[in-house]
């Protein structure tokens, strides 16, 4: 059986650490967040980036089916 030293210090110990975790938990919601992030950048820009390349794609492929389509008109195909 424990001695009552001994379960008043394991019982000092668990109330800390608890408290502790209690601390470790909320500090993020303590943190002021302004602004945007770096990778918060990153991603935009991949998602732009992403857009603008299927745009160029559609783009040029609207236009090479126009050249094709005037190349076999213009030869008589």
């Amino acid at each position: 059986m424990a001695t009552p030293t001994a379960s008043r210090w394991s019982q000092t110990i668990h109330a800390r650490l608890l408290r502790m975790l209690t601390r470790a938990q909320l500090a993020p919601l303590h943190r002021r967040q302004e602004g945007v992030t770096s990778v918060e950048y990153i991603l935009i820009v991949a998602v732009v980036a992403v857009v603008v390349f299927a745009a160029i794609k559609g783009f040029f492929g609207a236009v090479a089916d126009q050249f094709d389509r005037l190349t076999k008109t213009v030869s008589g195909g």
